[in-house]
């Protein structure tokens, strides 16, 4: 069945969006010696295409961009940046979509985690205010495109995006084939139109993900703890052991309990681990590295 030229109007609009990022934030994965993966065939997945990553539940997202701290084009790197990308022609969609990026993303943050990702989503179109709030009440970075700055961009270079839904299939196919005309250079200059007059917002942006890639560790805090868990069923009795429990404390190998690690990082990021195992603390703590 052929797409609707309204469905086509929108993919050209979301492609330039992911090329424009894509070209925008090569140069500072490259800064910091990262690499930057994207949709294109890649030895390291067997030449798919597909950006996927699995999350904490083994669920797999595709993804638009992830910058990599030791990736290749042969070898999968540790997830420094995890970014997404949409568009959204009316605002009845966008709280379905904003929620869709946050099912994806937090997930694979939560895997990850010990690699502090940056996530963030670049947004264009019509979102409400409702769920730009939500994606950031859940910690993520916006950089977000009003569907007139979107259409701004798109002028500058003699085309016509703005459409209702009273625009007719004929003016809409009319355009759709303006678009499909420009040259490489010309979808160019318009995401570089679209960069350039919003640079406050790109900045910020652009700040966001340097502070994540450039973290650095501030101090490693570790608490060992020993002794067995004692269960109570009322206050008084919980009360008297903590006044006077710890008398009966032997602090010997045997009553070892578990560790407590807290790692704090320049930008104020924060993890906190437990483990009951000397190994597994190790471990958890040189995949920080």
């Amino acid at each position: 069945m052929a797409k609707s030229p309204a469905h086509r109007f929108g993919q050209i609009i979301g492609d330039l969006l992911e090329c424009t990022l894509i070209r925008h934030c090569q140069p500072i994965a490259n800064e910091y010696g990262m690499y930057l993966d994207y949709r294109h065939p890649r030895p390291a997945r067997n030449n798919q295409s597909e950006v996927k990553w699995i999350d904490i539940n083994g669920n797999t997202h595709k993804l638009d961009i992830v910058i990599e701290y030791q990736g290749s084009e042969t070898k999968i790197g540790n997830p420094r940046a995890f970014i997404e990308m949409a568009w959204r022609r009316y605002t009845k969609h966008s709280k379905n979509k904003a929620q869709e990026i946050s099912a994806a993303i937090k997930p694979l943050v939560s895997r990850y985690s010990e690699y502090g990702p940056f996530y963030g989503a670049v947004l264009a179109g019509e979102f409400t205010e409702n769920s730009l709030n939500q994606m950031k009440s859940e910690g993520f970075k916006l950089l977000y495109f009003s569907i007139n700055a979107i259409e701004d961009a798109f002028a500058s270079q003699g085309i016509d995006a703005h459409w209702d839904e009273n625009t007719s299939e004929e003016v809409l196919q009319s355009r759709v084939e303006q678009l499909e005309a420009l040259t490489k250079t010309q979808l160019q200059l318009i995401g570089d139109y679209l960069i350039n007059n919003n640079t406050e917002q790109w900045k910020i942006f652009l700040m966001c993900i340097r502070n994540a890639l450039e973290r650095t560790l501030e101090s490693i805090s570790i608490i060992s703890l020993f002794g067995d868990a004692k269960i109570f069923y009322n206050i008084q009795d919980a009360c008297a052991y903590i006044i006077n429990g710890d008398k009966e404390i032997a602090f010997t190998k045997d009553s070892f309990y578990r560790y407590e690690i807290v790692v704090k990082y320049s930008n104020g990021d924060k993890i906190d681990m437990q483990f009951k195992e000397q190994q597994a603390a190790i471990a958890s703590l040189n995949r920080l590295i």
